[in-house]
This record gives C-alpha cells, structure tokens and sequence, in this order.
C-alpha cells in the first residue's frame, strides 16, 4: 500500500519545511512520496489549486496512506477540509494525522465506525477554521492598539514588480498565494504579470 505525506506552510518567511520532511521520515515515507506547498494559506488557496496536493490526489487515487502533521495543512475551512476528506474517504484513503496519531479510515465498512469518524472529522474541521479566524481576529487587534499608540509601521509593500513575478514562477504559486505572501492585492499581482509578459515579448 502506498504511503504519502503531505505538508503546507504559509510563508516562507521564519518557516521552513524541514521539520515536515523530518516528521514524514519519522513515520517511514519515503523522500519521493513527500509533498510539501511552500508559501500556500491553507484559508485563502484551495488544496486543488496547489501543485503539491494535486500530485498527492493523483497518487492515492486508488487509495493508500495519507500522513499529515494536522487536518489544518490541508486546508483551514471548514466547508472546504470537509468536502477533500469526504473524497479521500470515497478513494479509500486512510488519513493519519502525526500530531496525535488520530486516524480517518476510508476503508472502514462498519457502520458505527464511519459514523463516529465522520463525526469527529466534522468538528476537527469545524475548529480548525475557528482557530484561524480567532487568530487573525486577535492579530487585527493587536495591530488596532499598535496604531492607536502610535507603534504601528505596516508590513513593507512590495513594490518591486519583478521579485513579485519571479517569486511566483519559483514557487509556482497562485494570484491568491503571491498577494497574500507580498501582502498586495490579487489585482496587483495579476497586473505586475501582465506587465512582465508584455516586457518579456
């Protein structure tokens, strides 16, 4: 049976993936079945719209082992982790979470079983998008009492038009990733390509 491990971080900034790659060795898969999205929000860009978690789906397609930190690096909305485990649930894919050794089982048959599963699936999904929505709630009001005191300097824009395209194509990230990781609108980004393709002909 095919094992995977699948991780995400938001930012490469002060993150890195390597303790993912340390924790997938840990668990036994192998380096070639590891996949990992860099600079991806797991609230804001689909998993479907990742690189890496497009070539996982294609692997477990006839099922296997999926091993993740957390439910959350999969994605952080509720509606959304619900709907990808369901499909993995459907593909036969047992879903081992590392943290805690919790364990979603697609081939379970028995009925009481699934059920309490499905359930336990539910709310983990359920918190994980409170968690994040509470965190950017204290986050906007920290930053509120920042700039009340005066303390306040933002985060640096970028304003470089190149090192956004470029960061782009090197991660092979979405409009939605770039903006968020340059903390810039998804028009800009879509407008500093436009204007980079138009430079490059």
């Amino acid at each position: 049976m095919k094992t995977i491990y699948y991780g995400r971080i938001s930012t490469t900034e002060g993150q890195t993936s390597a303790s993912q790659y340390e924790d997938a060795k840990a668990h036994g898969v192998d380096l070639k079945h590891v996949h990992v999205d860099e600079g991806v929000s797991g609230y804001h860009v689909a998993p479907m719209d990742r690189r890496e978690w497009q070539r996982v789906m294609d692997k477990l397609s006839d099922g296997g082992v999926l091993y993740v930190r957390w439910l959350d690096r999969i994605s952080r909305r509720y509606d959304e982790l619900h709907r990808v485990m369901r499909q993995l649930m459907d593909m036969g894919v047992k879903v081992v979470c590392t943290l805690n050794g919790m364990e979603f089982d697609g081939t379970a048959t028995d009925p009481i079983k699934k059920a309490t599963r499905d359930a336990i699936l539910a709310f983990m999904a359920a918190q994980g998008e409170a968690d994040y929505l509470n965190r950017r709630e204290m986050q906007a009001r920290g930053i509120g009492v920042a700039k009340a005191e005066g303390k306040y300097k933002g985060r640096a824009k970028a304003t470089d038009a190149a090192a956004v395209v470029a960061w782009r194509a090197e991660n092979g990230a979405s409009i939605a990733a770039t903006a968020e990781h340059f903390d810039i609108s998804p028009a800009t980004v879509k407008r500093y390509c436009k204007e980079k393709k138009a430079q490059a002909a």
